[in-house]
């Protein structure tokens, strides 16, 4: 439980990140690898496990033998529950 609130806390914090990067930085949408937001996103969210020295992949018990491994895994993991928890609540709101 605890695991999945963190995940969703490191995802909005990394699209807040997400969000300051593009208004400071909009040459940064110019770049063909990067211009897409999602891409810029899950790099974002890397990056703060890896600042945060989290593991959200160890604490299912999925460890990894390399750090690396467990940091980009942990950031996809990250990246992957926001997007579908925001979709989801996005989804709810709009029915009603």
């Amino acid at each position: 439980m605890y695991t999945i609130a963190l995940a969703v806390m490191l995802g909005l914090i990394a699209g807040v990140v997400l969000e300051l990067v593009v208004d400071k930085l909009p040459f940064l949408n110019k770049i063909p690898v990067i211009g897409d937001n999602a891409v810029l996103y899950i790099v974002v969210s890397v990056l703060i496990v890896w600042l945060t020295d989290t593991s959200v992949l160890g604490a299912f018990g999925i460890g990894a033998t390399d750090k690396w491994i467990d940091v980009v895994g942990s950031g996809f993991a990250i990246a992957v529950v926001n997007t579908t928890v925001v979709h989801s609540v996005l989804g709810y709101l709009n029915k009603k």
